[in-house]
């Protein structure tokens, strides 16, 4: 599963993520093999997409490809636009900086199991906002993100043991 993260707090209605042809290939000895082909959709703010198939037909190569991390693999074609910026064109540096688990961020499935068992869930998401660079309010983004996601501020005191595995899910995505 992969989310995109849009604002929600602001009124920007623009059209926020474009994929178009997207072709991503991974390159073996034997030959390319094809794992994303021709791809297309797009998202407005507040909208969602499902992407659903069977295993190995694509799907987290998709997400991988849109977040620019593809152990093995290359984008062959197609264009990607966040905020009608071409990500593709921009540099590893600026995407890191611009988009990449700013405004893109990825969830896998298990990530639920990558929460810390001894430390809070405040402390965690904290320790992700301090490790991105943010300058703003950690207490009001943290309750933010957590409401976001439709847990109660309690929440934040716990321990990932503390909670269920639907809870710890949508701490990993409010986390993103």
């Amino acid at each position: 599963m992969f989310l995109f993260d849009i604002d929600t707090r602001s009124d920007h209605m623009a059209q926020f993520l474009l994929v178009e042809d997207l072709n991503t290939h991974y390159i073996t000895e034997k030959g390319h093999v094809h794992a994303v082909e021709n791809v297309s959709f797009n998202l407005e703010n507040g909208e969602s997409i499902g992407i659903a198939g069977e295993s190995a037909c694509g799907k987290s190569t998709l997400g991988l490809s849109i977040i620019r991390i593809i152990p093995g693999g290359k984008i062959i074609s197609g264009k990607i636009l966040a905020d009608g910026e071409s990500i593709l064109e921009l540099s590893e540096e600026e995407f890191d900086k611009k988009q990449r688990w700013k405004k893109i961020s990825m969830v896998f499935q298990g990530a639920m199991n990558s929460l810390d068992p001894v430390f809070t869930v405040y402390r965690q998401l904290s320790d992700v906002l301090k490790q991105h660079g943010f300058e703003g309010d950690y207490s009001d983004t943290i309750k933010w993100a957590v409401r976001s996601v439709g847990l109660k501020e309690d929440v934040l005191q716990k321990y990932p043991h503390e909670l269920s595995g639907g809870m710890k899910q949508r701490i990993v995505i409010a986390m993103a």
